[in-house]
């Protein structure tokens, strides 16, 4: 069992206080709000939980802002215009097609909204990393070429002289390829 506190929004005060005494049951902290600053949300929340029938501008913002910060959000509502399905996905927040109901498996809910959560920053740091690798590979051909130009070799020597340079000096071949970007003038 996790305990947490997590923040409760509903436009409905009966709604709010079934999430809360839902979350309650499994061990968390409710922290029911009604008003927000969406540029300042509350901090030392583990989790967000709403539930609407209209979803209003500033509570968006908290969703997606909560959830772009790796927190687990759980927005239950019906009826979510589907462009604002889609942002709200894209910012990982996980959508329940209907209102909390007096038996909600909200524990079940935040579990999959930490699993979605998870996902989308294995999937952020595999971008990120094949980002840098791309980054790095056009700055070793960009040196490479340098030192076809100005050392005079064919690419595959280039090439050669680059990697047995770099494992003598044990030092990657993107930062030999800084290297001689910064030294060798064309």
């Amino acid at each position: 069992m996790s305990y947490s506190k997590i923040l409760i929004y509903s436009d409905d005060i009966a709604q709010a206080n079934r999430l809360g005494l839902l979350l309650s049951r499994y061990g968390h902290e409710p922290f029911l709000v009604k008003q927000i600053d969406p540029m300042h949300p509350p901090g030392g929340i583990n989790g967000a939980m709403l539930d609407c029938r209209r979803l209003p501008a500033e509570w968006r913002l908290i969703a997606t802002t909560l959830a772009s910060q790796g927190l687990p959000v759980v927005l239950f509502m019906e009826n979510l215009p589907e462009n604002q399905q889609q942002l709200l996905l894209e910012a990982g927040v996980t959508l329940v097609p209907h209102r909390v109901e007096e038996k909600e498996p909200v524990e079940s809910w935040l579990k999959q909204a930490r699993l979605q959560q998870d996902v989308m920053r294995k999937q952020q740091l595999a971008v990120d990393d094949l980002t840098l690798r791309l980054e790095e590979n056009k700055l070793i051909q960009q040196a490479k070429a340098r030192l076809m130009k100005v050392q005079g070799l064919d690419e595959e020597t280039a090439y050669k002289v680059m990697r047995s340079t770099a494992m003598k000096n044990n030092q990657s071949m993107a930062d030999l390829a800084r290297r001689i970007l910064a030294t060798l003038v064309d």
